[in-house]
């Protein structure tokens, strides 16, 4: 699933576009996964925690990766998400799903009231901040694993997927030092913890 997603459009310009979500019934993933994952090209950095998740209903899969990017054209941070999913019925190919919405909810945050949009061409969503303090408390959520993500589909129902389970203290660790990389010369999010992100 991680090579039909592109990773170069992370830290492209963001359009500003408001998405409002309908709010469904929560599903609870039976397969999820973390990853820590850096990408650097010549033009940018990008720091992400990939998770993976699969809907135990139907045959649909979900990617959703928190991301730190460094633009090294203008030296901007701009913290999000960007998500896809796909739809893999059996004995075919995975099918990219066109998202026309997605919200990530917890108790603290709501990225429909703070962040700015962009879809993408090939299916999925972007959502990103250049703004510290809702970057912060994007990642305070993200990490803390007790949160919704909500999508809609082109000409489809709304899922909204239930996630309870936080990213491993070696990805956030590995994600941690990346972004605090990233941040510096400049005023860093992070508090200094070792074992886990504390933004």
């Amino acid at each position: 699933m991680r090579s039909l997603f592109a990773r170069a459009a992370l830290i492209a310009g963001l359009a500003g576009v408001n998405v409002s979500a309908v709010v469904a019934d929560a599903i609870v993933p039976d397969v999820i996964g973390y990853t820590y994952n850096l990408d650097e090209t010549d033009d940018a950095k990008i720091c992400e925690i990939i998770l993976d998740m699969q809907n135990p209903t139907t045959p649909e899969l979900v990617e959703f990766t928190a991301f730190a990017g460094y633009d090294k054209s203008n030296a901007s941070v701009a913290i999000g998400f960007i998500t896809m999913a796909a739809h893999q019925p059996l004995s075919e190919e995975l099918q990219l799903l066109d998202l026309s919405a997605a919200t990530f909810t917890s108790r603290t945050f709501r990225s429909a009231d703070d962040m700015d949009y962009e879809v993408h061409k090939d299916g999925g969503i972007m959502a990103a901040t250049l703004d510290r303090v809702v970057a912060s408390n994007f990642l305070q959520a993200f990490v803390g694993g007790d949160f919704e993500l909500t999508l809609a589909i082109a000409a489809s129902a709304t899922s909204s997927y239930r996630i309870s389970t936080a990213p491993p203290a070696e990805v956030q660790n590995g994600f941690a030092k990346c972004l605090e990389e990233l941040l510096r010369p400049s005023v860093s999010l992070l508090h200094g913890a070792d074992d886990v992100i504390a933004l």
